[in-house]
C-alpha cells in the first residue's frame, strides 16, 4: 500500500544557504535524482533540528519518481555526507545545510565528500563552471 500524502514543511520561512555552501554543493557529484531528493529534504527540514520527515513512498509521490530512483538519491546523499537516515522516514541534513541545526548535540556528523575539480570529466567541468558562475556576486 502506498500513500499519496506528502508532508508540508514545518515553517513557511525561507531556507537560506550561504554561497560558500552552494559552492561546496557544486563540488558534490550527485545525480539529478540525488539533487531532487536533497532539495525536497531541504524544503521539509525543521529549522530547529535540521531533520526532514518523509517516507520513501511519499518522496516518490512528491517527485513523480520511481522507488529505485528515489532510493539511489537517498543513497548518494548518505554516501557523500549531505543527509542520512535517523530512522524510517526521518532524515538528518548536514549542519552546513541547516545553519548548524541538528537533532542531537552529540550526533556524529560525517565529512562532506566533495570531488576535486581537477578530476572532473570535461562535461562535469563545464557544469561546475556554470554552477560557480551563477554564484558570482552581481552588481
Amino acid at each position: 500500500m502506498s500513500s499519496s500524502y506528502v508532508p508540508t514543511p514545518p515553517t513557511a520561512a525561507a531556507v537560506a544557504i550561504p554561497r560558500d555552501v552552494l559552492r561546496l554543493l557544486a563540488l558534490v557529484d550527485i545525480t539529478t535524482a540525488g539533487r531532487r531528493v536533497l532539495d525536497q529534504l531541504l524544503y521539509l527540514s525543521d529549522p530547529d533540528t535540521g531533520t526532514a520527515a518523509i517516507s520513501q513512498n511519499e518522496m516518490c509521490s512528491e517527485l513523480g519518481a520511481s522507488k529505485p530512483t528515489v532510493n539511489r538519491g537517498f543513497k548518494e546523499l548518505r554516501e557523500c555526507g549531505l543527509a542520512w537516515s535517523l530512522e524510517d522516514g526521518l532524515y538528518q541534513l548536514h549542519p552546513l545545510l541547516t545553519g548548524g541545526a541538528v537533532s542531537s548535540p552529540v550526533m556524529p556528523v560525517p565529512e562532506i565528500r566533495a570531488a576535486e575539480p581537477g578530476r572532473f570529466t570535461e562535461q562535469r567541468r563545464a557544469r561546475f563552471a556554470a554552477q560557480t558562475a551563477n554564484l558570482a556576486a552581481t552588481g
